[in-house]
């Protein structure tokens, strides 16, 4: 959580960075970051709002990139101004400051319509496009919730504390080891390695959480009842540390190469099974994914004009759909039934239409769908 600055307790490699941008005013320090610090301010001499993120790495791990980070100029990545080595175990960035927070804390917070969480992923694509391309080269190799921002409605990629440069005799980089859970098939073993279909992935899974999906950061919930007791005995065995945590990683390998993270059943009723097959796509194992970001954004902007734009009203549990062929509809619970209301778009009252009601939501929601031509 954001605290009241006392410059003295800061972290010793907050003070460093500190000292290195004396024309840097702080105003929030953060430190509940998996590897590291951010501290909010004011640069006196840019002039505006930044962000320096402090952060982690292994020994002598040190970033390759950071002229060219600084050199891209895209509006769905976070504008770079200076990065540095602290020492060698620590690096910072001294970055764009974004006003609305991560994705995570911001999907805990609201439920997105169909057609911003598609609007949201676009622009994910178009960045990851733009780290990828010539001469940039770029694989992120970190894509999650926490590493992604939203700066006046819009997508912007941050936290560049993993990115390195694509080989291009391989066209491979080294795997990298941070977030399990969001790391594809072909980031584990002895050849582990990411390429530019691995941030596609990684865009997937953002993806299925943008339409309603739900990835849990508790290892112990993708663990099957057999692995939990198996776990059980080696944690009496051995207690809590370095066996468990690497057998934990080993059930957590062995579910992402099944394809079993993203649980596209849990997905919003609403949701059309295009819009699916292409979430899957992204996140299926590497000879049949995307094999760029690009390709992956023009199969979604095909869809953006049969996209039916439903959220969820997580307060009422009622399913809305504004602005289909001139009407808004209302799925909504009452009297132990779901029922429909619709009304004209630019319309102000609602008519409830008896033919379209079900002893379930997917009912109700089944009889709209073939009433009004839903995909």
């Amino acid at each position: 959580m954001s605290k009241k600055i006392d410059i003295a307790s800061l972290p010793e490699e907050a003070l460093q960075s500190l000292k290195a941008f004396p024309e840097f005013d702080i105003s929030s320090f953060n430190d509940s970051g998996a590897n590291g610090y951010v501290m909010l301010g004011h640069h006196k001499v840019l002039k505006k709002e930044v962000a320096i993120k402090i952060y982690f790495h292994e020994q002598d791990e040190r970033h390759q990139e950071p002229a060219i980070l600084a050199s891209i100029n895209h509006p769905n990545i976070l504008k770079v101004y200076d990065a540095r080595n602290l020492s060698p175990v620590c690096s910072f960035f001294l970055m764009q400051a974004a006003s609305d927070g991560d994705f995570f804390t911001y999907l805990s917070k609201y439920n997105l319509s169909s057609l911003y969480a598609h609007k949201l992923l676009c622009e994910l694509l178009a960045g990851i496009a733009a780290l990828h391309s010539s001469p940039n080269l770029l694989i992120h190799r970190d894509l999650k919730p926490e590493n992604l921002l939203i700066n006046n409605d819009m997508t912007i990629i941050a936290d560049f504390g993993s990115v390195r440069k694509m080989d291009e005799g391989t066209g491979k980089a080294p795997a990298s080891k941070h977030s399990i859970l969001y790391r594809p098939s072909e980031a584990f073993g002895d050849d582990a390695y990411f390429d530019f279909s691995s941030d596609v992935y990684q865009a997937g899974l953002i993806g299925y959480l943008l339409f309603g999906g739900e990835i849990s950061n508790d290892l112990l919930n993708y663990l099957t009842a057999q692995e939990r007791r198996k776990l059980k005995l080696i944690e009496k065995e051995h207690g809590v540390g370095y066996e468990a945590s690497t057998y934990v990683d080993s059930c957590i390998e062995k579910r992402i190469k099944a394809g079993g993270i993203a649980d596209f059943n849990k997905l919003p009723l609403f949701i059309p099974e295009a819009v699916k097959r292409l979430l899957r796509k992204a996140v299926c194992e590497r000879s049949r994914r995307f094999n760029s970001p690009s390709e992956f954004l023009a199969a979604l902007v095909s869809l953006r004009p049969t996209l039916p734009d439903w959220v969820f009203d997580g307060g009422s549990g009622s399913c809305i759909l504004e602005k289909w062929n001139g009407n808004d509809y209302v799925i909504y619970e009452e009297g132990g039934r779901w029922h429909t209301k619709k009304k004209k778009s630019t319309g102000s009252d609602f008519r409830k239409d008896s033919t379209l009601s079900g002893l379930t939501l997917g009912e109700a929601y089944d009889k709209l769908k073939a009433k009004v031509k839903l995909p």
